[in-house]
């Protein structure tokens, strides 16, 4: 009986290895990146994501997903850096179909874009990089691209970057197969990855809590910012981004509308409000601002939704090939909004 069990441990552990490419994210070490001054996965490798789409990602130079070329050879056309959390980084999306290759495919013109997203990000990452690629021309950018989906990534309070790598899980990553560190993550963690799960079989009783649970802390607490506050705080990154980035910027508004919530399309902007204060501030420091919300809403009108799944719910989740395709036709409009010298040009709401 125990050599039974033993033989079928092994040949069950030896089937999930097996299969386990097919449904199971990978695990990439990261590397310190001295061009970009913070921990990128690692160039050269592969990244698959089984989440809310299924793709495989090339990790190219700089910790770049899905170009896998710094186009030094090619010096014409321009160059622009892309900046954004996971729904700029793309990788529940094919490399084709990402926002670099769909621009360098519609264009008619060469354009290189260089993907620096990075799942987690906020513009506190974005300003700390730019600092030190400026300091490091190997690419020589000719303008900084944002995509905004979440107000989020800039009314964040100013900070540091706290970036520096994990040895310790880069090891990991590189020592043992991925459906390994998968299954001892779901063990020790809860659905979303991250909080430590609590055993509830260890010995001794169990006491219910005192006061309001965690969540119910977190919802009565969490009191409402008003929109003037976040302008304030945006308004304080982007005097940040203008006393510390020399080439022009470019803001690319692309909020994770439409929206079904309660099971009704919802294609208005709640945060109108706020977009106009922060296209005003802008402005103000000669910031350039597209808006990609009338296309993202057109497409989902004609049937061809620009999100894909999460958690099992439709239409909430990261752009997909059909997003990304909207915002890189945005990209395609930036050669003509740089005035000569290089700077953007005054902005005209009438053109987005």
């Amino acid at each position: 009986m125990l050599r039974r069990w033993f033989v079928g441990m092994l040949l069950g552990t030896a089937l999930v290895a097996v299969t386990s490419p097919w449904f199971v994210r990978s695990y990439v070490p990261r590397i310190d990146d001295p061009t970009r001054g913070v921990a990128v996965l690692q160039p050269g490798s592969n990244y698959r994501w089984r989440s809310e789409g299924y793709a495989t990602t090339q990790i190219g130079p700089l910790g770049m997903p899905g170009k896998v070329a710094l186009d030094r050879d090619d010096r014409g056309g321009l160059r622009l850096a892309l900046w954004g959390d996971s729904q700029a980084e793309g990788v529940c999306v094919d490399d084709r179909d990402k926002i670099a290759a769909q621009v360098a495919r519609l264009s008619s013109d060469p354009i290189h874009v260089y993907p620096f997203a990075r799942s987690g990000d906020d513009c506190n990452d974005w300003i700390a990089q730019i600092a030190t690629l400026s300091d490091n021309d190997a690419v020589g950018i000719d303008a900084h691209v944002f995509l905004v989906a979440e107000w989020s990534d800039w009314t964040v309070e100013i900070g540091g970057v706290d970036d520096g790598l994990n040895p310790s899980r880069s090891k990991i990553s590189e020592m043992f197969p991925a459906f390994l560190i998968q299954a001892a993550r779901n063990l020790v963690t809860t659905g979303d990855g991250t909080t430590r799960r609590r055993l509830r079989f260890r010995p001794g009783p169990l006491h219910g809590p005192r006061g309001p649970t965690a969540s119910g802390q977190s919802q009565s607490s969490r009191a409402r910012v008003s929109n003037a506050t976040l302008a304030d705080r945006f308004s304080r990154q982007l005097e940040r981004l203008h006393q510390q980035c020399d080439a022009p910027c470019i803001f690319v508004y692309a909020p994770l509308i439409p929206a079904i919530i309660d099971g009704e399309t919802k294609f208005d902007d709640p945060n109108q409000e706020l977009f106009e204060r922060f296209r005003r501030q802008c402005a103000d420091h000669g910031f350039d601002v597209l808006d990609a919300r009338d296309a993202m809403n057109a497409a989902a009108h004609a049937g061809d939704w620009p999100r894909g799944f999460h958690n099992g719910q439709f239409g909430v989740g990261h752009y997909n090939a059909t997003g990304n395709r909207i915002i890189a036709e945005q990209l395609l409009k930036i050669p003509g909004r740089l005035a000569p010298g290089g700077r953007p040009v005054p902005n005209d709401s009438a053109k987005d």
